[in-house]
């Protein structure tokens, strides 16, 4: 009867240590990958660096633009952008999500974005772009368009 005891105790340890554990598995990533320097501004230079540099924008504003630094990004680190009108003058409408952009990059380099002013101009209120690296965030920077 022991015998039979032992098979039964191993057979199930050997069931229990061969199913997998949810929610205990937690993928660990690390980048040496970092976003600097982000800069609403009006427009950029050629090595996409800021020009005109402002967080103020009027609603007539052809083109509104981000350029950021990326350093020490491994290859295929990807980059993404998301531009949110945060609240103002339209009263139903917060936290949109306008546009968006990624790509992959590496290296040292500044990047940049923009966004073209909707057909009916921009809307005045308060905005924001926010970076992630590999998807976690970066950096967050506000801005009005007054």
């Amino acid at each position: 009867m022991r015998k039979v005891v032992i098979f039964i105790v191993a057979t199930m340890a050997l069931l229990l240590l061969s199913i997998p554990i949810t929610g205990c598995e937690r993928e660990v990533s690390f980048t040496t990958a970092s976003l600097t320097e982000a800069t609403m501004c009006q427009s950029v230079d050629d090595s996409m660096q800021p020009l005109n540099a402002t967080d103020v924008f009027a609603p007539d504003t052809s083109e509104i633009f981000c350029s950021v630094k990326l350093s020490n990004a491994p290859p295929d680190t990807e980059v993404k952008a998301e531009w949110i009108y945060i609240e103002g003058e339209l009263e139903d409408i917060s936290n949109y999500l306008i546009d968006e952009w990624s790509l992959t990059a590496n290296g040292t380099q500044y990047l940049s974005h923009s966004i073209t002013i909707p057909d009916a101009g921009w809307p005045k209120g308060d905005y924001k772009i926010v970076l992630y690296v590999n998807g976690e965030e970066e950096l967050s920077v506000p801005f009005a368009v007054k």
